[in-house]
């Protein structure tokens, strides 16, 4: 009893505090000084990484918020049916621990109470059980089968994501939501069951379908066909619905869909082509980020922003037509797409962000429309064979190391309304001979144009640009 600390609560009840022994084997006491120990506190048990066995006496109805979180040797744990509530990250951690029967009363299973249980092989979930939430066995990876029960209500964001094993699941009649990346990462997963008549969800060749929020869930790692066509009952390709299905090599969308989430398609290497309705008015971030294969792609007309990182290290990708109606790319867009070797800029487009265009190794020429007014840094950075930039007037900053490493440029036409330019904007443009500076350049940073060892500026009489060329001892000539 000594080993153990405990309180005494408001209730008039006992609280087991922590455990300050040495013992493998703990058997926690059920009394302290006459009254019943109903609670086990919040971190009573963290990261004891000894103990391999936990018997919890029948008058605790609460498991405090990670009460025995990293416990790594955990193997067995005996939790009474008098157990009501089990906190938030209560078993986050237990890599040993085999199996869990969850007590009857236990209505929730909280936010990552046992995630990281990399040797947890066996469930048993109560009739009782309403919730289980976010990341709540994430990670699980020796957990091959799952049986949910008939009254659960909601299963969490990434619920159980990561569970590698994980073979095959029931959706019971009672479940109403499935949270974003439930079953992300989940490669085994092959056999989806869903209740008969079922209001909500269906499962489509175990293809898991939200048919009334008209929501493809997720597709099965373990389908090997090279070709797809989305049922023309679907509006939305749920977040990571089909992330790393290395054997799809060809998606057909039908005119029903109007939003790709975010990494819908994220790491599909070997996805070579994917049709695109123009009934599709939104493409979520990373949508298409290291679809390696992909080598063109038709963008919807309606899309008025391509979103961050949605083609990133596409590298494959030769080719792509930006329809007018877009205004905004954001930032890494494009980065990485080594084959991108033309690239047309609609007239509509008002800005570029960050990195949006940076290690497009292949692209050689660009023209910037006049609707054009920002760019983020770096955004052709390492563009190493771009040799020509056409500005049109518009645009008053050039920004930091926007032609960063951009070797082979040797012919930038700057727009008459360019006010400023940015840090390293030219820097290792070495190919960089001549460059004439607009009249109305009020501000050049002292770098920007390190390394551009042949550079000659090209500068109007009595202008900021003759000055800042003679203080910095650059060749110049006037206009």
């Amino acid at each position: 009893m000594a080993d153990f600390l405990f309180s005494i609560r408001r209730d008039g009840n006992a609280q087991l505090d922590s455990y300050e022994g040495k013992d493998i084997q703990i058997v926690i006491p059920d009394h302290f000084e006459g009254k019943p120990v109903t609670v086990i506190a919040d971190n009573a048990f963290s990261w004891l990484s000894t103990i391999q066995s936990v018997v919890i006496p029948e008058t605790v109805t609460t498991l405090g918020e990670a009460a025995f979180s990293w416990c790594e040797s955990l193997v067995t744990i005996s939790i009474p049916q008098t157990v009501k509530t089990i906190g938030e990250w209560c078993f986050i951690g237990c890599s040993s621990l085999k199996s869990i029967s969850i007590p009857s009363q236990v209505r929730k299973i909280n936010y990552s109470t046992f995630q990281s249980c990399s040797s947890l092989s066996t469930v048993s979930l109560p009739d009782s059980l309403h919730l289980i939430g976010p990341e709540a066995f994430a990670e699980c990876r020796s957990l091959r089968f799952i049986t949910l029960p008939k009254n659960l209500v909601e299963l969490g964001e990434n619920a159980f994501a990561s569970c590698d094993a994980l073979t095959s699941v029931n959706i019971p009649s009672h479940l109403q939501k499935i949270g974003s990346g439930a079953f992300s990462g989940c490669v085994a997963l092959s056999t989806i069951t869903v209740a008969p008549d079922h209001p909500i969800f269906m499962s489509d060749d175990n293809v898991l379908i939200n048919r009334k929020d008209k929501r493809l869930i997720f597709y099965p790692f373990e389908k090997h066909d090279h070709e797809y066509f989305v049922p023309d009952t679907v509006a939305v390709i749920d977040e990571e619905a089909f992330a790393n299905r290395i054997h799809l090599e060809s998606v057909i969308l039908p005119e029903s869909v109007h939003v790709i989430d975010q990494k819908a398609f994220y790491g599909c290497k070997n996805l070579k082509s994917i049709y695109l309705p123009d009934s599709v008015t939104r493409i979520s971030p990373n949508a298409f980020h290291g679809c390696s294969g992909l080598q063109e792609i038709r963008l919807p007309e309606a899309l008025t922003s391509i979103e961050y990182s949605v083609f990133y290290a596409c590298a494959s990708l030769s080719s792509i037509r930006i329809p007018e109606s877009v205004r905004f790319i954001s930032s890494c867009a494009f980065s990485g797409c080594s084959s991108l070797s033309s690239l047309n800029l609609p007239e509509s487009l008002v800005e570029i962000g960050e990195s949006a265009f940076e290690g497009c190794r292949s692209l050689q020429e660009i023209t910037l429309p006049e609707s054009l007014k920002t760019l983020g840094p770096h955004v052709f950075g390492s563009c190493s064979a771009l040799e020509t930039v056409n500005f049109r007037p518009g645009v008053k900053t050039i920004p930091p190391m926007m032609f960063s490493r951009c070797e082979n440029l040797n012919c930038v036409n700057l727009p008459d309304t360019l006010e400023e330019i940015g840090s390293e904007a030219f820097i290792n443009c070495e190919n960089l001979i001549s460059l004439v500076i607009p009249e109305r350049v009020s501000f050049i940073e002292p770098d920007a144009f390190s390394e551009c060892r042949h550079l000659m500026l090209f500068v109007y009489p009595d202008s900021y640009a003759k000055e800042y060329a003679e203080e910095r001892d650059i060749l110049y000539s006037e206009i």
